[in-house]
């Protein structure tokens, strides 16, 4: 385990800054749309645009925090700041249809970011399936925490069920007997621990305020 906070940053370059770059203007154009916004309109507060508005701020700001890794895996996998909590609140607040959306946005993101692809249904469990899996708080209401931890535990199915299926050799390889236990320690190390940060950061009072803001105007 190789502990990288902010060192992923410095390494960035070609397309990966450029897309960094991007999402670090677009959140800031969103920011400031959005307050725009909330001052502008309180007639209709659950109209499209404001959906289209905060869907895709929540989405590039998910995207930016994907490039903030707190430690990464050898063989792949890291514990990014809070990257999930974004569309995970979008999702609670503007319900089923555009949070899964969102969250299906973001694994396409993922996947130009960068893809480790060896079989086309490791490719869904790893990118399409895990990612979409922010939407799930959607089906929480009122709970976001539930709902947080549900998509959690979701996606760190889908990467157990990928990694013990399609990488089981690494297991062999770290002295494992078991694929599946040694899928479900290798991404509970860092889907767990990403969940279990979610969580603390979303029981803030400051973020709290925030997500409820969002649920009121």
């Amino acid at each position: 385990m190789e502990f990288v906070l902010f060192e992923k940053l410095s390494d960035l370059s070609g397309v990966e800054l450029v897309m960094l770059l991007s999402a670090v203007v677009l959140s800031a154009i969103l920011i400031f749309a959005a307050l725009r916004y909330r001052k502008a309109d309180h007639a209709a507060p659950q109209n499209r645009t404001r959906a289209l508005v905060y869907g895709a701020l929540c989405v590039a700001l998910s995207f930016v925090l994907s490039f903030i890794k707190l430690f990464s895996l050898p063989m792949g996998g890291s514990l990014t700041l809070c990257s999930m909590l974004p569309i995970a609140a979008y999702a609670s607040v503007f319900g089923p249809r555009r949070g899964f959306a969102a969250a299906f946005a973001y694994s396409l993101l993922q996947i130009i970011q960068g893809a480790w692809i060896v079989h086309w249904a490791q490719f869904l469990l790893d990118y399409i399936f895990a990612f979409t899996c922010y939407g799930i708080p959607s089906l929480f209401p009122n709970k976001f925490i539930r709902g947080l931890t549900v998509a959690g535990l979701a996606r760190l199915l889908c990467s157990t069920l990928s990694g013990a299926i399609f990488f089981a050799e690494g297991a062999a390889e770290a002295g494992w007997s078991n694929a599946w236990l040694y899928s479900l320690a290798y991404n509970g190390s860092t889907i767990g621990a990403e969940v279990i940060l979610c969580i603390v950061v979303a029981l803030i009072p400051a973020v709290k305020k925030v997500i409820g803001a969002m649920k009121t105007e």
